[in-house]
């Protein structure tokens, strides 16, 4: 019987994040004093998140491919999107600049690409949220 609970992304993704964070954190002093080592922390932090997400899918989805190049550093040329979907009168601008390669999809693929987007998202955001529980739990207990 398959246990409800284990979904494969999730497990990648986690470890993926967890390996990342354990990277940063030999780089990083343990309490940042200014303000600007908070965001340099804060900008790595999802950096990391970001990347084990886009690692953790593969190249196989738009969204993961931009996400890696930007990582890389590699920029890709803009294709026109196709803004407005004829059939349904939808503006698509702004999830165009949503989604992470989301700008030269066709309005099909990018309603697919931002439904899989957004699940990797709620996937990392309940990963983190464990990942807080357990930490903050732990640390009452010592």
């Amino acid at each position: 019987m398959k246990n409800p609970n284990y979904n494969p992304l999730k497990k990648r993704l986690a470890s993926r994040f967890l390996k990342a964070m354990g990277r940063l954190k030999c780089k990083m002093s343990p309490f940042p004093a200014t303000i600007e080592e908070k965001r340099r922390r804060h900008r790595a932090v999802r950096g990391a998140a970001y990347a084990s997400m886009a690692s953790a899918v593969g190249p196989r989805r738009a969204w993961s491919r931009a996400l890696l190049r930007k990582m890389k550093g590699r920029k890709r040329a803009r294709r026109n999107p196709r803004n407005v979907d004829e059939r349904f009168g939808l503006n698509l601008n702004q999830l165009c600049d949503v989604v992470p390669g989301g700008e030269g999809m066709d309005s099909r693929s990018l309603l697919n690409e931002t439904a899989h987007y957004i699940k990797c998202l709620v996937a990392q955001v309940q990963i983190m949220r464990e990942i807080l529980h357990s930490s903050s739990s732990s640390s009452t207990t010592l």
